[in-house]
């Protein structure tokens, strides 16, 4: 019997997504994992991969205790998944929060017509080219698209309150986008304590009754394997050449 240790770190993608997977799913189904420490720092990502993440992590926290560390930052998504937590925890020196959604693009159209340069766009659907870097969105489409943020963001906010038990008029006062201090994290309710990877994992050695730990690697994609062997054989080579 053991301790999960899972490492998150990075930008929230498909590729996060595909890579801790696997191990999302071996810690959910074996016995012998008897909880999960999420150590996080990550800036956030991709909001429907964010979303897959913590569903397979809420299902973890449904069976098994699961605390979150953010060492770093935990900010955005990286929030939304620590709030799969039983317990979240973050050091002295972490930033915390952002509770919101984002999504930005360039405009080139003014650049274009300053050059002399004229986009031909030929579409099916008055809307299909409503994010289209080569011209500006009208006030109608602006609306549109906000509330398909507005959606998102309501979606985010609902699990923040669900899982740290927020009123409406405390989630108004902190889910505005902003990050902060672990001291005003702890203070908002954002977390529940500070500490680092030490102190978190004797607290949560208590909680499962477990004292064996053990760090799970996620699996990497089939091309970033193939490129690290073909880099590693590359090194031998030239060292045997020296």
């Amino acid at each position: 019997m053991y301790t999960a240790i899972l490492n998150l770190n990075g930008t929230i993608s498909r590729g996060m997504l595909n890579s801790y997977m696997p191990a999302l799913k071996y810690i959910e189904k074996k016995n012998k994992v008897k909880g999960l420490l999420l150590v996080i720092n990550s800036g956030g990502g991709d909001a429907n991969s964010t979303e897959i993440l913590y569903n397979q992590l809420a299902k973890i926290s449904d069976k098994k205790p699961v605390y979150a560390l953010i060492e770093g930052v935990g900010a955005s998504g990286a929030y939304w998944l620590a709030c799969s937590a039983e317990k979240i925890f973050a050091m002295r020196t972490s930033i915390v929060g952002s509770i919101g959604v984002i999504s930005m693009s360039p405009d080139f159209s003014e650049f274009l017509e300053n050059i002399g340069i004229k986009m031909r766009i030929n579409k099916i659907g008055k809307y299909k080219d409503m994010n289209s870097p080569f011209r500006s969105m009208t006030d109608e489409e602006n609306k549109i698209y906000s509330g398909i943020m507005n959606d998102i963001y309501i979606a985010f906010r609902d699990e923040v309150k669900k899982r740290r038990n927020f009123t409406d008029e405390k989630l108004d006062d902190i889910a505005t986008g902003l990050v902060f201090s672990a001291e005003q994290a702890k203070g908002n309710g954002l977390i529940d304590g500070i500490g680092n990877i030490e102190t978190v994992m004797d607290q949560f050695k208590e909680r499962t009754g477990t004292t064996s730990l053990k760090n799970l690697t996620p699996k990497r994609p089939f091309l970033s394997r193939v490129m690290s062997m073909s880099m590693e054989a590359i090194s031998s080579v030239v060292e045997n050449i020296r």
